[in-house]
C-alpha cells in the first residue's frame, strides 16, 4: 500500500482536476458555448475507457512482471512526450482534437491507474479488499471538485495551478514506477485467464445499461443547468460531484438495491420535474440547482447501486471497470452527441426523465398493491410535464434549429391585452430579441433594447456618420437605430442566429444605416481586424443567461478600446437573473481609468420591453472616486462566478 494506495488517491484528485482545468481553458476558443462541456464529458469518459481496456488486457494477457515493466514504460512515454495548446474551433470535433493534443497522454495514463493497481493488489495481497480502493478514489476526485471552484479558482490563476498540476504529474508518475518496481520485485502469481473471460452476455449489458444511465442523467442535468444559467465551472462540478459521490456511496456501502432505491429515483424526478415546470424561469440559483442535483444524486444511486450489486469476484475486477466504462462513454455519447444532433430542443432532459420513470415502475414490480399505485401515480406525474415541455416547445413554432452553440427558434405569440402580435427568438429559454408582426409597428425596438434602455437612449442621441459595433446579434434590433450614413456592424458567432434574424425579422433590412455582419467569435475577430473606430461598441453577448466571461476580461476590454473612436462609448448588456456582473464592469473601467454609470430601465408590456440593466463605460471622462474591490477584475488568467452570484 506505500505505493499503491496513494497513487490511486493523487491519481484520481489529478484526474478530476484536470477536467473543470481543461473546459475552462477551451471555454474562450470556443465562444463560450455549453456544449463545450458536453463534449469534454464524452472526451473524458471515452478515454477513461481506453485506460480501463488497456488496463484489463495487462491483466489478462501478461505476467504480472510483464505488466510492471510495460506499465512503466508507459509512464516514461506519457512524461516525456510533448503535448499541443489547444486551438480555436466551431465544432465539438475540434474540442476533442484539442483536449486530445493537451491532456490526452497524462489523462489516458491517470485513468488506468485505479483498475491497474486495484488489480495489483490484489496479487500482492490476496486478503485485501481491491474494491474499497474504488471509494477512495471517488472520494479523491470528488475533493478535487470541491477545491477547484472553491478555492482553487478563486484563488489562483489557471497558468499557475496548470503549474501545480503538472508538478503533482510527475509525482503521481513517480508513484506509478514505485508501484511498478515493487510488482516486478515480489514477482506475485497471477492465474491465467482469457482475455474476454466467461461473463455472460446478459451480466455484461447490466453494466454496460447501468453505468450508461448514470452518465446520461449527469450530461443532460448538466447541459440544461448550464444552458438556463451561464457555462461555468462551478455548474459544471456540482452535478459531476454528486455523479461521483453516488458512486462513492454505492461502491462503500454494501446497501442492496431493490424498490426503496427505486422509489426514492422517482421521489428524485418528481423534484426535477417540478423544476423543469416552475423553477427555470423564476427560481433563485440555490434551489434551482439544488433541486436538479437531488434528483441527480437519487437516480444515479439507483442506477450506482444496481451496478455495485452486480459486481464480480476480484479476478474479473478489470473486466467489471472496463464496461462499467464503456457504459459512461455510452451515456455520454447518447446524451452528448447523438441527442443533440437528432433533437431540435434540450429535450434529453425530459426523455430521459420519462424513461427513468419507466425503468422504476419496472424495478418495482411485485411490490404491494398501494405501493404500486402510489408508484404509478409519481411515475405520470414524472412522464406527463416532462412531455408536456417537449410539447410547449412547438406552441407558435416558426422555426427551430440546433447547432454546437445552442438551440435555436423562433415563435409567434398572439396579441395579449395591449400587447399586439409578437414574434421571438429564443435561445433554449432566454429571449434574443422580438419584434412586432403589424408591418406598422416593426420599426419598433422591442425587448431589452426599447427607447427607454441604455442602448435605446445611446443609440438615440444626435449624429451621422456613426459606427456602431455590437457584439451579439440575435434579432437585430438595435440597427432600427441606424440613419443614413451610419455603419453598423454586428458580430455573430452562431450562424444560426444570423440566418434566422435575416430570414424571421426584418430589422437589418429596414434600418437606414449600412449594415456589416462578421460571423465567428466576437473576440478572435476582433483581435485580428485592424481598428475599427466605433463610436459606440455594445458588448450583448449571451451564453445561456449571462456574457460569456472571456468577453468581461481585462484583456478583452483592452481590445475593446483599441477598436474604439477617441471618446468612444461601451454598453455592456448585464440583464442577468443569477449574476451581478456590474462590479465585474467596474473593476474593469476604474483598471483602466474611465468612467462608468449603471442604468436600468422597467418593463413596458405594451410595447414588448422587458427590464434591462446596462453598464456604460464612457472613456472620454476619467474614473472619479476610490477604485471598486480588486478581486471582481477577471482577466483570461483569473476569474470566478462564484463572488457574483446572487
Amino acid at each position: 500500500m506505500l505505493w499503491i494506495g496513494p497513487a490511486v488517491v493523487l491519481g484520481a484528485f489529478l484526474l478530476f482536476l484536470v477536467q473543470p482545468m481543461a473546459g475552462k481553458l477551451l471555454l474562450p476558443l470556443y465562444g463560450g458555448s455549453a456544449a463545450v462541456w458536453s463534449a469534454c464529458l464524452l472526451f473524458f469518459q471515452s478515454v477513461l475507457l481506453l485506460g480501463y481496456v488497456y488496463a484489463h488486457f495487462l491483466a489478462r494477457a501478461l505476467k504480472p512482471r510483464t505488466q510492471a515493466a510495460a506499465h512503466g514504460a508507459v509512464v516514461l512515454a506519457c512524461v516525456l512526450l510533448p503535448r499541443t495548446a489547444p486551438q480555436e474551433g466551431t465544432d465539438a470535433a475540434h474540442v476533442l482534437l484539442a483536449l486530445a493534443g493537451a491532456v490526452g497522454l497524462p489523462y489516458f495514463l491517470l485513468s488506468t491507474t485505479s483498475p491497474l493497481m486495484q488489480h495489483w493488489l490484489g496479487l500482492l495481497d490476496t486478503r485485501s479488499q481491491p474494491y474499497r480502493l474504488s471509494a477512495w478514489s471517488n472520494a479523491a476526485c470528488a475533493l478535487a471538485l470541491l477545491a477547484f471552484p472553491f478555492l482553487l479558482e478563486p484563488r489562483i490563476g489557471l497558468s499557475r495551478l496548470q503549474q501545480f498540476w503538472n508538478g503533482a504529474f510527475l509525482l503521481q508518475s513517480a508513484l506509478l514506477g514505485g508501484a511498478a518496481w515493487l510488482v516486478w520485485k515480489r514477482r506475485p502469481s497471477a492465474p491465467e485467464l482469457p482475455l474476454a473471460g466467461s461473463t455472460p452476455w446478459r451480466e455484461r449489458f447490466r453494466w454496460l445499461g447501468w453505468a450508461a444511465l448514470g452518465t446520461a442523467f449527469l450530461v443532460a442535468t448538466t447541459a440544461h443547468i448550464t444552458q438556463v444559467v451561464a457555462p461555468a465551472p462551478l455548474l459544471w462540478v456540482a452535478p459531476l460531484l454528486v455523479y461521483l459521490l453516488t458512486y462513492a456511496a454505492a461502491f462503500l456501502f454494501d446497501a442492496q438495491p431493490g424498490r426503496r432505491t427505486a422509489w426514492q429515483a422517482l421521489l428524485g424526478l418528481l423534484g426535477m420535474a417540478l423544476a423543469l415546470l416552475y423553477l427555470d424561469l423564476q427560481a433563485g440559483l440555490a434551489a434551482k440547482v439544488g433541486l436538479y442535483c437531488l434528483g441527480l444524486w437519487l437516480v444515479c444511486l439507483f442506477a450506482h447501486r444496481e451496478l455495485a450489486a452486480s459486481k464480480p469476484e476480484s479476478a474479473r475486477l478489470t473486466s467489471f471497470w472496463t464496461h462499467a466504462a464503456a457504459g459512461g462513454a455510452l451515456g455520454s455519447f447518447l446524451a452528448g452527441v447523438l441527442a443533440p444532433s437528432l433533437l431540435k430542443g434540450y429535450f434529453e432532459l425530459p426523455l430521459l426523465m420519462a424513461g427513468t420513470a419507466v425503468l422504476c415502475l419496472w424495478r418495482m414490480r411485485g411490490a404491494g398493491r398501494w405501493l404500486m399505485q402510489g408508484a404509478l401515480m409519481a411515475a405520470v406525474l414524472v412522464v406527463t410535464p416532462s412531455l408536456a415541455l417537449i410539447q410547449n416547445y412547438y406552441a407558435g413554432l416558426v422555426e427551430a434549429g440546433r447547432n454546437f452553440y445552442g438551440s435555436l427558434r423562433v415563435v409567434d405569440e398572439p396579441a395579449s391585452g395591449t400587447r399586439p402580435a409578437l414574434r421571438k427568438m429564443l435561445h433554449g429559454l432566454v429571449v434574443h430579441g422580438s419584434q412586432f408582426l403589424d408591418p406598422e409597428m416593426s420599426r419598433i425596438a422591442t425587448a431589452y433594447y426599447g427607447r427607454s434602455s441604455a442602448a435605446g437612449l445611446l443609440l438615440s442621441r444626435p449624429g451621422t456618420g456613426r459606427r456602431i459595433g455590437v457584439v451579439g446579434l440575435g434579432a437585430g434590433a438595435l440597427a432600427v437605430y441606424g440613419r443614413p450614413g451610419d455603419v453598423f456592424r454586428f458580430y455573430e458567432i452562431n450562424p444560426m442566429v444570423a440566418e434566422f434574424s435575416r430570414r424571421w425579422f426584418s430589422y437589418l433590412r429596414q434600418s437606414e444605416a449600412r449594415i456589416e455582419i462578421a460571423e465567428g467569435d466576437a473576440r478572435l475577430t476582433l483581435a485580428r481586424e485592424g481598428p475599427q473606430s466605433f463610436d459606440v461598441l455594445v458588448i450583448d453577448a449571451f451564453s445561456g443567461d449571462s456574457i460569456p466571461a472571456h468577453l468581461l476580461t481585462r484583456e478583452a476590454f483592452a481590445l475593446y478600446r483599441k477598436h474604439l473612436a477617441p471618446g468612444g462609448v461601451m454598453a455592456f448588456h448585464i440583464s442577468n437573473q443569477y449574476a451581478d456582473l456590474a462590479p465585474v464592469v467596474l473593476a474593469l473601467a476604474a483598471d483602466a481609468g474611465f468612467a462608468c454609470t449603471r442604468m436600468t430601465s422597467g418593463p413596458s408590456p405594451a410595447v414588448a420591453a422587458l427590464a434591462s440593466t446596462w453598464m456604460i463605460v464612457d472613456t472620454g471622462r476619467r474614473w472619479q472616486g476610490a477604485p471598486p474591490e480588486r478581486g471582481h477584475l477577471w482577466t483570461d488568467d483569473a476569474y470566478s462566478i462564484l463572488p457574483v452570484l446572487k
